[in-house]
């Protein structure tokens, strides 16, 4: 019985060790080519030295700072959201609301960055009723600003959240939700004890999947972007392609993702996350 069982246990590991060296392969070996061309040639820190200068230190700033803020957007209309699909919405209409919903993750990113070019423009649709009901006189600048940029975080990336905020809301019992109105708990005490404690797993999960994808975007910033704050995302291409400076392009994108890979690290370190990841 034992030496079976040691033989199964060989040929799991035989079976798993394929994919996870395929795994570990496309997770290190990137990174890995990255880091050895920021210190090329030499070793040399020259590179790093350049990425740290005040041009391209205020653009992984602003970078980091619209990830933040276009993440915690996301998870402050997801909740809403969320919490109307998994226990008010009715369940005949539930399944077409949350594809509704999740719509921009069926369209390419360039698509959906230019319907806001078409919404956003001076010419657009929201400015001609702006200006049709009389609310402005002349057209806005809405269209490359931070504001568009933005807006256009948010468009694409609350789908990621809405899903999956809404796995934890829908496993959310309601019954706690109707004990706690009873007891004479109000709304906000409802949402502060009930919900986001049982809903929080969700948030951390949604903000994981979006926050680096948003800090690190290109295709959005240089579509609604306008001459102002550069994401680093942009200075990376434009290292590479203008200037044929690789080794500045990955020691750009060496310091973003550490940044990024620390802060994961410390905010796992924050009680309520090391409690749910103690969950997990």
């Amino acid at each position: 019985m034992k030496t079976s069982e040691r033989r199964g246990g060989v040929r799991d590991a035989l079976i798993a060790s394929g994919p996870v060296t395929i795994a570990a392969l496309l997770g290190i070996l990137p990174v890995a080519i990255l880091l050895v061309e920021s210190i090329a040639p030499g070793p040399s820190i020259d590179n790093y030295v350049t990425a740290t200068t005040p041009l391209y230190r205020t653009s992984l700033v602003y970078s980091l700072g619209m990830g933040v803020a276009a993440t915690l957007t996301c998870l402050v209309v997801a909740y809403p959201v969320t919490y109307w699909l998994a226990h008010r919405c009715p369940a005949s209409i539930r399944l077409p609301a949350l594809i509704a919903l999740t719509l921009p993750l069926w369209l390419n990113y360039v698509v959906l960055n230019y319907t806001w070019v078409w919404i956003l423009a001076r010419g657009g649709i929201l400015n001609r009723l702006l200006v049709a009901t009389g609310v402005v006189s002349d057209p806005l600048g809405l269209l490359f600003t931070d504001l568009s940029v933005f807006i256009g975080f948010i468009y694409i990336y609350l789908p990621y959240v809405v899903l999956t905020l809404y796995v934890s809301m829908e496993r959310l019992d309601g019954r706690l939700i109707e004990a706690a109105r009873d007891l004479g708990a109000t709304n906000r005490r409802v949402v502060v004890d009930v919900v986001l404690p049982r809903t929080f797993p969700g948030a951390v999960a949604g903000a994981i999947v979006v926050y680096a994808r948003i800090a690190g975007a290109y295709t959005t910033p240089e579509i609604l972007g306008g001459p102002g704050e550069v994401m680093i995302a942009t200075l990376v291409v434009e290292a590479f392609e203008q200037f044929s400076a690789l080794g500045l392009a990955a020691a750009l994108s060496m310091v973003f993702l550490s940044i990024v890979v620390v802060g994961f690290v410390l905010g796992a370190q924050l009680p309520p996350v090391r409690r749910e990841l103690k969950r997990w």
